[in-house]
């Protein structure tokens, strides 16, 4: 998906401003999706288990989307065209939606009160992902470039996107096995003639809006995530036109990938030192000094690449935590309230990546549109200050703004967490004794 919004400008001829437009309308629908599906995971009742099931289910749109978003409608009138991209858009990341919050919610659900056991399989899930993005980042561009000459460019892309798609399915197959006996199954216990409890949209609003803690995280991610999508929404044009050599983009990335593999195994052990919330604000102060040093380098890729590595490695002092800072919050009204939202606040930690994608991927697309971008121009000294302003600047600032509130705001220390988790379990063990007496 890195590279879908210059296969809309540059393969499929969208206009930058329709794509930007068509984006964000797709990615606000996807946001609103994403603040409900909490709530509709734990309403719904199917057969294969309460959050398996939507793994063996919508693995199956999340391939029909990518067909959707990378056919080739070039050909097509221009409606058309924005039709079949937004469809594509739209089901893989509602399919997303759904399927990452249930893949989060298996995390304590396999875990179970044990924090370290959550940090354990959060830390080797940052692991894995990154060695998944090494091997896409170093072999997309090779790959759509050895097609192009035979199949086209748009084919290019779809072959690779749906090759790269297929493990997704027995990605889901083997969580859904691993899981198999500590998935609640969301059905009514024997004997009981009702289901447990759920959670009603009163609560859903109350879980976020009366607690302090998941708003104060909820907004700082939230910030980093605008920052993080507007340089991801530009990463293809910069190799593109600034570089002038788009393969320059897998070394780069390759590089990054790599660098950020070898941080996932030592830097994780430094952010578990530090706490989640040392971690996350020193992690977002590295990131945008980093990015913001962008600016000076212009064409020089090898400096990009060493800043989006320095920027990249120092996230995984607190991405390894993973969704666990929700849970923490989550665990945190459920003691103070008595109210176990804690699915909700799970749900949460997706949230603010839709809007960062919807608010970064406008800030890029729109940008791009600003400073007087179109497909095959020819780059001059005005256009690439404008551009590495747009690439460097504005989202240092932002990840910077994401790290002071995380810094003033954020109150739940490692220790209260577990503390809050560990009666949490006792209390819902005794209660669940006083009813089997």
């Amino acid at each position: 998906m890195t590279y879908l919004t210059i296969f809309m400008t540059d393969v499929i001829m969208i206009p930058t401003a329709v794509v930007a437009s068509t984006l964000l309308v797709a990615r606000v629908i996807d946001f609103l999706i994403g603040v409900i599906c909490g709530g509709i995971i734990e309403k719904v009742r199917m057969p294969w288990g309460k959050y398996r099931s939507w793994l063996l289910v919508l693995r199956w749109v999340i391939i029909f989307s990518l067909v959707c978003a990378f056919f080739d409608t070039s050909s097509w009138p221009l409606a058309f065209r924005v039709g079949v991209s937004f469809i594509g858009y739209f089901l893989m990341n509602a399919g997303m939606s759904f399927t990452t919050n249930a893949y989060y919610a298996l995390g304590p659900a396999l875990a179970g009160a044990n924090l370290n056991d959550r940090f354990r399989l959060s830390t080797r899930g940052a692991q894995f992902m990154c060695v998944a993005m090494l091997i896409t980042s170093a072999l997309t561009i090779p790959l759509v470039t050895a097609l192009t000459p035979v199949v086209g460019p748009a084919n290019a892309y779809l072959i690779v996107a749906v090759a790269f798609a297929l493990p997704y399915i027995a990605g889901c197959q083997i969580v859904s096995n691993l899981c198999k006996e500590c998935d609640p199954s969301g059905k009514p216990a024997k004997g009981s003639g009702q289901a447990g409890p759920t959670v009603t949209l009163g609560d859903m609003v109350k879980s976020v809006t009366q607690n302090s803690q998941l708003l104060v995280l909820f907004l700082a991610y939230t910030i980093y995530y605008i920052g993080l999508y507007t340089i991801s929404g530009l990463g293809t044009y910069y190799f593109t036109y600034i570089v002038g050599d788009f393969m320059k983009m897998s070394v780069s990335m390759t590089i990054t990938m790599i660098t950020g593999f070898i941080s996932s195994l030592i830097v994780p052990k430094l952010g578990g030192k530090l706490g989640k919330k040392r971690a996350f604000v020193t992690a977002l102060i590295v990131y945008a000094l980093a990015y913001s040093c962008v600016f000076f380098i212009g064409g020089r890729w090898p400096f990009y690449t060493l800043c989006g590595a320095i920027g990249g490695g120092a996230v995984y002092l607190f991405s390894s935590f993973g969704a666990n800072y929700f849970v923490d919050c989550g665990e945190y009204h459920l003691h103070k309230t008595g109210k176990d939202t804690r699915t909700i606040a799970i749900t949460m930690y997706s949230v603010p990546m839709k809007i960062g994608m919807a608010l970064g991927g406008a800030i890029a697309t729109y940008g791009l549109a600003f400073i007087g971008y179109h497909a095959g121009m020819t780059i001059d000294g005005a256009f690439q200050t404008k551009f590495m302003f747009l690439l460097s600047i504005i989202p240092a600032a932002l990840v910077m703004i994401g790290a002071l509130i995380m810094l003033f705001g954020y109150k739940i220390t490692d220790e209260d967490a577990a503390r809050y988790a560990a009666e949490n379990a006792a209390r819902a063990a005794e209660a669940a004794g006083a009813e089997q007496k």
